[in-house]
């Protein structure tokens, strides 16, 4: 009788220390969480990024390289997301000039923004995909890019 005891208080004791509450948060996990465009604040480790301001379009697929033969996909907008803005890869960060290609899913009408340090650069308007190269030293559409502003 006494070792069926020592066996049940053993039984609880591991299941109590194995109990997880979930109610409590993980310190062994990130957590990551997606803003809205209007929370986005570029810093100087990330001034590129891209706003998709109006799309007819379901999805925007989005990509970006030093060249056009370097460009890899970073990001899909879809219409029914409410993130608009988007950051171009780390790794780019640090160029004063980046290529950008950008595909909608269907032939729509797509306006997008390529933002440097918060400052409209270059307006973007197609309806099937476009690319383009950016320079952080554009200044011929600041006024051109109403949705970054």
């Amino acid at each position: 009788m006494k070792s069926k005891m020592f066996i049940l208080l053993l039984c609880a004791m591991f299941s109590y220390a194995c109990t997880i509450n979930v109610n409590q948060p993980n310190n062994g996990v990130a957590n990551t969480t997606v803003s809205p465009a209007s929370d986005v604040q570029p810093t100087s480790q990330s001034p590129w990024s891209v706003v998709v301001c109006s799309s007819r379009a379901n999805s925007v697929t989005l990509s970006a390289g030093a060249s056009d033969a370097a460009g890899e996909i970073f990001a899909t907008w879809k219409q029914e997301t409410p993130q608009r803005e988007f950051q171009i890869p780390a790794k780019l960060q640090n160029l004063s000039r980046i290529y950008l290609k950008a595909s909608a899913s269907d032939k729509n009408q797509v306006e997008m923004c390529v933002l440097y340090d918060g400052k409209a650069k270059k307006r973007i308007e197609f309806d099937d995909d476009e690319d383009v190269f950016v320079a952080s030293t554009d200044t011929d559409e600041l006024d051109k890019c109403r949705c970054a502003q």
